[in-house]
Protein backbone atom coordinates (compact mmCIF):
# COMPACT_ATOMS: atom_id res chain seq x y z
CA UNK A 1 0.00 0.00 0.00
CA UNK A 2 2.82 2.65 0.76
CA UNK A 3 4.15 1.48 -2.16
CA UNK A 4 1.76 2.02 -4.17
CA UNK A 5 1.20 5.92 -2.83
CA UNK A 6 5.01 5.99 -3.09
CA UNK A 7 4.60 5.58 -6.51
CA UNK A 8 1.78 7.99 -6.84
CA UNK A 9 3.34 10.59 -5.19
CA UNK A 10 6.37 10.45 -7.90
CA UNK A 11 4.26 10.14 -10.46
CA UNK A 12 2.56 13.65 -10.30
CA UNK A 13 6.02 14.97 -9.21
CA UNK A 14 7.47 14.20 -12.34
CA UNK A 15 4.01 15.56 -14.06
CA UNK A 16 4.08 18.35 -12.43
CA UNK A 17 7.72 19.42 -13.22
CA UNK A 18 7.34 18.39 -16.92
CA UNK A 19 4.76 21.13 -16.71
CA UNK A 20 6.66 23.70 -14.91
CA UNK A 21 9.47 23.06 -17.54
CA UNK A 22 7.42 23.54 -20.55
CA UNK A 23 5.98 26.83 -19.05
CA UNK A 24 9.66 28.11 -19.03
CA UNK A 25 10.61 26.90 -22.32
CA UNK A 26 6.97 28.61 -23.36
CA UNK A 27 8.16 32.05 -21.61
CA UNK A 28 11.36 31.81 -22.81
CA UNK A 29 9.98 32.08 -26.39
CA UNK A 30 8.73 35.44 -25.20
CA UNK A 31 9.94 38.69 -25.91
CA UNK A 32 8.84 41.04 -22.96
CA UNK A 33 9.57 44.84 -23.93
CA UNK A 34 10.94 47.38 -21.88
CA UNK A 35 8.87 50.69 -20.16
CA UNK A 36 11.21 52.75 -22.86
CA UNK A 37 10.29 50.59 -25.45
CA UNK A 38 6.38 50.55 -24.81
CA UNK A 39 6.99 54.44 -24.39
CA UNK A 40 8.22 54.44 -27.95
CA UNK A 41 5.31 51.86 -29.92
CA UNK A 42 2.96 54.07 -28.25
CA UNK A 43 3.83 56.76 -29.67
CA UNK A 44 4.63 55.55 -33.01
CA UNK A 45 1.06 54.19 -32.88
CA UNK A 46 -0.13 57.98 -32.17
CA UNK A 47 2.23 59.47 -34.28
CA UNK A 48 0.76 56.81 -37.22
CA UNK A 49 -2.72 57.52 -36.41
CA UNK A 50 -2.24 61.31 -36.20
CA UNK A 51 -0.65 61.37 -39.88
CA UNK A 52 -3.74 59.31 -40.96
CA UNK A 53 -5.65 61.27 -39.76
CA UNK A 54 -4.07 64.81 -41.24
CA UNK A 55 -4.24 62.86 -44.76
CA UNK A 56 -7.92 62.59 -44.55
CA UNK A 57 -8.58 66.36 -43.51
CA UNK A 58 -6.14 67.48 -45.66
CA UNK A 59 -7.67 65.55 -48.51
CA UNK A 60 -10.89 66.73 -47.59
CA UNK A 61 -9.83 70.47 -47.50
CA UNK A 62 -7.95 70.48 -50.52
CA UNK A 63 -10.87 68.47 -52.73
CA UNK A 64 -13.14 71.33 -51.67
CA UNK A 65 -10.90 74.36 -52.44
CA UNK A 66 -10.13 73.02 -56.11
CA UNK A 67 -13.22 71.66 -56.94
CA UNK A 68 -14.55 72.59 -60.39
CA UNK A 69 -10.97 74.08 -61.56
CA UNK A 70 -8.21 72.73 -63.62
CA UNK A 71 -6.14 71.45 -60.99
CA UNK A 72 -5.80 68.13 -60.02
CA UNK A 73 -5.07 66.13 -56.45
CA UNK A 74 -3.07 63.14 -55.98
CA UNK A 75 -1.55 61.63 -53.18
CA UNK A 76 2.40 61.85 -53.34
CA UNK A 77 4.08 59.44 -50.26
CA UNK A 78 3.57 61.92 -46.90
CA UNK A 79 1.17 63.92 -48.53
CA UNK A 80 -0.61 65.60 -51.63
CA UNK A 81 0.10 66.99 -54.48
CA UNK A 82 -2.09 69.50 -56.47
CA UNK A 83 -1.22 69.99 -60.07
CA UNK A 84 -1.73 73.46 -62.15
CA UNK A 85 -1.95 73.40 -65.59
CA UNK A 86 -0.19 76.25 -67.38
CA UNK A 87 -2.38 75.90 -70.40
CA UNK A 88 -5.56 76.70 -68.13
CA UNK A 89 -3.98 78.68 -65.46
CA UNK A 90 -1.47 81.46 -66.79
CA UNK A 91 -2.57 83.59 -69.52
CA UNK A 92 -1.41 82.91 -72.62
CA UNK A 93 -0.17 86.12 -74.20
CA UNK A 94 1.80 86.66 -70.16
CA UNK A 95 2.79 83.17 -69.66
CA UNK A 96 3.48 84.36 -65.69
CA UNK A 97 0.24 85.80 -65.31
CA UNK A 98 -2.93 83.78 -63.51
CA UNK A 99 -5.99 83.95 -64.99
CA UNK A 100 -8.92 84.82 -62.57
CA UNK A 101 -10.70 81.89 -62.96
CA UNK A 102 -7.85 80.21 -61.01
CA UNK A 103 -7.58 82.60 -58.24
CA UNK A 104 -10.48 81.63 -56.45
CA UNK A 105 -9.61 78.23 -55.87
CA UNK A 106 -5.96 79.11 -55.08
CA UNK A 107 -7.24 80.97 -52.68
CA UNK A 108 -9.38 78.93 -51.03
CA UNK A 109 -7.26 76.16 -50.75
CA UNK A 110 -4.47 78.86 -49.17
CA UNK A 111 -6.80 80.06 -46.67
CA UNK A 112 -7.78 76.58 -45.91
CA UNK A 113 -4.11 75.62 -45.06
CA UNK A 114 -3.30 78.74 -43.26
CA UNK A 115 -6.14 77.35 -40.73
CA UNK A 116 -3.66 74.08 -40.52
CA UNK A 117 -1.19 74.51 -38.47
CA UNK A 118 0.43 71.27 -39.02
CA UNK A 119 0.59 71.72 -43.06
CA UNK A 120 3.24 73.52 -44.76
CA UNK A 121 3.66 74.17 -48.47
CA UNK A 122 6.20 73.67 -51.54
CA UNK A 123 5.14 75.83 -54.77
CA UNK A 124 7.21 73.69 -57.97
CA UNK A 125 7.24 75.71 -61.16
CA UNK A 126 8.17 73.39 -63.97
CA UNK A 127 8.24 74.08 -67.74
CA UNK A 128 8.93 71.77 -70.67
CA UNK A 129 12.21 71.61 -72.75
CA UNK A 130 11.41 73.53 -75.71
CA UNK A 131 13.06 76.37 -74.26
CA UNK A 132 16.77 77.19 -73.61
CA UNK A 133 17.99 76.71 -69.67
CA UNK A 134 17.73 80.70 -68.72
CA UNK A 135 14.16 81.22 -70.50
CA UNK A 136 12.68 77.75 -68.81
CA UNK A 137 14.23 78.68 -65.13
CA UNK A 138 12.96 82.21 -65.32
CA UNK A 139 9.31 81.06 -66.48
CA UNK A 140 9.16 78.58 -64.09
CA UNK A 141 10.17 80.94 -61.91
CA UNK A 142 7.50 83.94 -62.05
CA UNK A 143 4.88 80.78 -62.37
CA UNK A 144 5.85 79.24 -58.85
CA UNK A 145 5.99 83.27 -57.57
CA UNK A 146 2.86 83.66 -58.81
CA UNK A 147 0.98 80.91 -56.85
CA UNK A 148 2.83 81.49 -53.60
CA UNK A 149 2.14 84.79 -53.65
CA UNK A 150 -1.38 84.36 -52.99
CA UNK A 151 -0.44 81.35 -50.07
CA UNK A 152 2.33 84.24 -48.88
CA UNK A 153 -1.26 86.86 -48.94
CA UNK A 154 -3.35 84.55 -47.11
CA UNK A 155 -0.96 84.43 -44.16
CA UNK A 156 0.85 81.13 -44.86
CA UNK A 157 4.78 82.28 -44.48
CA UNK A 158 7.62 81.67 -42.99
CA UNK A 159 9.01 77.61 -42.60
CA UNK A 160 5.51 76.42 -43.55
CA UNK A 161 5.78 78.01 -47.24
CA UNK A 162 8.53 77.53 -49.56
CA UNK A 163 8.64 78.06 -53.41
CA UNK A 164 11.42 76.46 -55.82
CA UNK A 165 12.01 76.95 -59.77
CA UNK A 166 12.73 73.74 -61.33
CA UNK A 167 12.34 74.85 -64.81
CA UNK A 168 12.75 71.08 -67.22
CA UNK A 169 14.18 69.47 -64.90
CA UNK A 170 10.99 67.18 -63.62
CA UNK A 171 9.26 66.68 -67.08
CA UNK A 172 6.53 64.18 -67.20
CA UNK A 173 6.75 61.03 -68.77
CA UNK A 174 6.95 60.90 -72.45
CA UNK A 175 3.51 59.33 -73.46
CA UNK A 176 2.12 62.70 -71.71
CA UNK A 177 2.05 65.37 -73.82
CA UNK A 178 4.45 68.35 -73.74
CA UNK A 179 2.49 71.03 -72.86
CA UNK A 180 1.54 69.26 -69.45
CA UNK A 181 5.42 69.70 -68.59
CA UNK A 182 4.07 73.39 -68.36
CA UNK A 183 2.89 73.26 -64.87
CA UNK A 184 2.59 74.36 -61.27
CA UNK A 185 2.67 71.77 -58.84
CA UNK A 186 1.70 72.58 -55.39
CA UNK A 187 2.51 70.42 -52.40
CA UNK A 188 0.95 69.86 -49.34
CA UNK A 189 2.80 67.76 -46.26
CA UNK A 190 2.57 67.62 -42.65
CA UNK A 191 5.25 70.35 -41.22
CA UNK A 192 7.69 67.82 -39.96
CA UNK A 193 8.02 66.39 -43.60
CA UNK A 194 8.91 69.70 -45.28
CA UNK A 195 12.28 69.34 -44.54
CA UNK A 196 12.51 65.88 -46.48
CA UNK A 197 10.57 66.72 -49.58
CA UNK A 198 13.13 70.20 -49.67
CA UNK A 199 15.97 68.12 -49.52
CA UNK A 200 14.70 65.85 -52.71
CA UNK A 201 14.26 69.01 -55.04
CA UNK A 202 16.81 71.32 -53.88
CA UNK A 203 19.62 69.73 -55.58
CA UNK A 204 17.47 69.82 -58.94
CA UNK A 205 16.77 73.60 -58.23
CA UNK A 206 20.03 74.05 -57.72
CA UNK A 207 21.25 73.07 -61.19
CA UNK A 208 18.34 75.08 -63.05
CA UNK A 209 19.98 78.05 -61.31
CA UNK A 210 23.39 77.33 -61.93
CA UNK A 211 22.52 76.48 -65.47
CA UNK A 212 20.04 79.69 -66.20
CA UNK A 213 23.13 81.93 -64.84
CA UNK A 214 25.60 80.61 -67.49
CA UNK A 215 26.42 82.81 -70.78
Amino acid sequence: MNRKIYQWAMVLTCSTLAACSANSKKNDSVTYLSDAEKVQAVVYVNKQTDKNQWMADTETLLRESIKGSPFTLQRQDNGWLVTAPARQSFNPDRPGLLLPAVLKPITQMAKALESSPDSAVLVLGHSDLARNEKVSYDLSKDRATAVASIFRLSGLNGYRMSQLAMGSSHTLPTKRSAADNDRVEIIVVPTAYKQDVMAVYNPAYQRQLALSQTK
